[in-house]
Formats: C-alpha cells, structure tokens, sequence
C-alpha cells in the first residue's frame, strides 16, 4: 500500500475532528463525518462513525457526550488504523471498536478505500 500510516491517519484525524450528531436511518444515535482526501498523491474516500450503544433499541436513549469531546476522542481512535483489503476488492486502512467518552459507549468505526 503506497500511502503511509502516518499520512493516512492524519488525513483521517481531520475528518474526525468535522464529526456532527446524526441520527441514523436505523434509528440509531450517533456522530458522523466522511470526506474525500488526497493522501501522497491517491485519492481516498474516508469516513469516521461513533453509535451510541443500544440507541437503536431504546427510542429513549440520548447523546449526552459534548461534540468536541467525541471529536478528539474519534481523532485519538483514527490514529490506530490498519491496512485492509474490504470486501469490494479495494484497498485502504480500518479500524473499529468500542469507545468510552463522556460515560457513554460507542461502537465506532473509521476507514478510509483508495479510490481507484
């Protein structure tokens, strides 16, 4: 993969830090961002995910975290991100886990496919 680690993690860490609230189609809650980036001369479509955990099954459920909270959190997160062939064919870096920020639990996710 031509792009580096570090090149593509900071290029995804700014994307991270544009995340809004969104309240997903699944009835989920959460925050967003997606972006396309330019990272050592490839292009990239890149998007950064964080869902509140059980928000899709509890109409009830808010997010409480404060937007700038969740941004640096999502930008520490994107710093970790592997390279990985998705199941497209295409190539890029990834990663995915649970977060806990501002004592609520995110399944979140962070990717970036070269685009081709």
């Amino acid at each position: 993969m031509p792009a580096s680690a570090t090149a593509v993690s900071d290029a995804v860490v700014e994307v991270a830090r544009g995340v809004v609230r969104k309240d997903f189609a699944t009835g989920s809650k959460g925050f967003h961002a997606q972006g396309k980036l330019v990272i050592d001369g490839e292009r990239y479509q890149a998007q950064v995910q964080a869902i509140l955990v059980g928000s899709k099954t509890d109409p009830a459920a808010r997010v409480i975290v404060k937007d700038e909270a969740m941004r640096e959190a999502l930008a520490t997160f994107a710093e970790d991100m592997a390279p990985r062939v998705f199941s497209s064919g295409k190539a890029g870096w990834y990663i995915q886990g649970k977060i806990n920020v501002g004592g609520q639990r995110f399944q979140s996710s962070a990717q970036a496919v070269l685009l081709e």
